[in-house]
């Protein structure tokens, strides 16, 4: 299933907004879930739980982690931009390379990091502003950038917000309400969980940091 019918089905998204929606990603050559958060279909957190849930995997903050350089090198900066995913770092076999996708049910998407990387692809997903973060801050910000589209173009149908139907509270309400050692616990778990840093690892790192080294 892709996202549009996921917004219909999960988020209550009127139909005919999600096809304007569509309509407007084709014309101006973008990725669908970037149009839905800006024409307010949903909240981009909403969505990405959303994502993550569909798929079985995790949303990462993706814009404040490190990212491998040898695999963001495998991905021009245009394409990036266009399907709004940022390579993260290989799988250990060396087969397959994890990706943070904004959309990655996005069919496209990842046949273009597909293409790119010539690896097999372990999606995950971040919010549509954690991945254009990191893609401005690996690649450098574009000059002249006009991807926010003008309000004339933006139909009154398909600019009122939709009331999500899943009551999970936004990543930036939850931050607020956990103290700092909570959330340094949470983002360790995730990468833990995720398969991006090994449990040894970080107690090799705890034992450096202590001098027990």
């Amino acid at each position: 299933m892709e996202l549009p019918q996921l917004l219909v089905d999960d988020l209550g998204a009127d139909e005919s907004q999600v096809r304007a929606a569509r309509r407007l990603a084709d014309q101006h050559g973008r990725a669908f879930v970037e149009i839905a958060v800006e024409v307010g279909l949903a909240e981009e957190e909403a969505l990405a739980e959303l994502l993550a849930r569909a798929l079985d995997t995790h949303v990462v903050e993706v814009d404040r982690g490190e990212l491998d350089e040898d695999s963001v090198r495998l991905v021009s900066p245009e394409v990036a931009r266009r399907f709004l995913f940022v390579p993260l770092a290989p799988d250990p076999s060396g087969e397959s390379i994890r990706v943070v996708f904004a959309d990655p049910l996005d069919a496209a998407a990842v046949v273009a990091a597909r293409e790119a990387t010539g690896l097999g692809i372990q999606p995950l997903v971040a919010t549509v502003s954690g991945v254009l973060a990191a893609i401005d801050r690996v690649y450098g910000c574009p000059s002249g950038d006009t991807r926010v589209l003008p309000r004339a173009e933006l139909a009154p149908d398909i600019t009122r917000r939709v009331a999500s139907r899943d009551q999970t509270q936004p990543v930036h309400r939850l931050e607020d309400e956990a103290s700092l050692g909570q959330r340094h616990e949470a983002l360790l778990l995730s990468l833990i969980d995720a398969g991006v840093l090994t449990r040894a690892q970080y107690l090799q790192a705890l034992r450096r940091l202590l001098g027990h080294e």
